[in-house]
This record gives C-alpha cells, sequence and structure tokens, in this order.
C-alpha cells in the first residue's frame, strides 16, 4: 500500500494549526516537507509524526530552533539539549506549582484586599 501524502491544508487540520505555521517552521528550518513536481508541498506520515512532537514541544514553551535541533539532530548532539529543556520544564512546573498554592491561598484568604495578606505579599517578593 502507498504512503498516504497530504496537502499542506490536509496536515494542518489534521495537525489543528494553520497552513501559515508550517510554511513558517519551513522557512524556519525546523520541517522540510516533500514536493510535487509543481512544487506543493507533501506531507508524509513520519513529517505528521514530527510536526506532532513540535507543536506538543511549542506549546511547553520551547523554542523553534530547540525545537529544529531535537528533530534534526544527532541523537548524542541532542543529550545536553534535552537535558536543558527538562531543567527549564522542571523550573516551570516549580514556579507553577507556587503559584497553584497562592491562589488556593486567595480562594480562602480572610483580607479584604490581597496587597494587605502577609502570605499574598510573601508570594508578591519570591524570586522565582
Amino acid at each position: 500500500m502507498p504512503t498516504q501524502l497530504l496537502a499542506i491544508g490536509e496536515a494542518a487540520a489534521r495537525l489543528g494549526v494553520s497552513t501559515h505555521l508550517l510554511r513558517h517552521w519551513e522557512a524556519e528550518g525546523v520541517i522540510t516537507p516533500l514536493r510535487t513536481a509543481g512544487d506543493a508541498r507533501r506531507y508524509d506520515p513520519e513529517l505528521l509524526d514530527a510536526l506532532s512532537i513540535a507543536v506538543k514541544c511549542r506549546q511547553a514553551g520551547m523554542s523553534l530552533s530547540v525545537i529544529a535541533q531535537l528533530l534534526n539532530g544527532r541523537r548524542q548532539d541532542r543529550r545536553h539539549l534535552i537535558a536543558e529543556q527538562r531543567d527549564a520544564i522542571d523550573r516551570q512546573r516549580a514556579r507553577l506549582e507556587r503559584t497553584a498554592t497562592f491562589l488556593d491561598h486567595v480562594l480562602d484568604c480572610s483580607h479584604p484586599v490581597v496587597r494587605e495578606c502577609p502570605a499574598c505579599r510573601d508570594f508578591a517578593s519570591s524570586t522565582a
């Protein structure tokens, strides 16, 4: 059975992104779609998988240059990059946890103005 190739509109719809985004990612070197004799872009299942990974990494806050290196770089070259990204995600997770804890506190805070609450001021003055 031949591999099904999707046009850019079909690929974008399947991924939940715009065709503009796919063209931009191509221009930035994140992906390289196949081309027809008429120069139309075509996306195979392997490229759709890579794009799905790219979309998820972008949603996690990774830059396009990092995503391009993850998708296109050699395994041994990715190890340091992956460690850096994991550290960044762990730091972001800690910030989100602190913010969630703060919001839980605010739900039950008895101070009429958040700025009057010592716990709220502590959160506001924290460095991370």
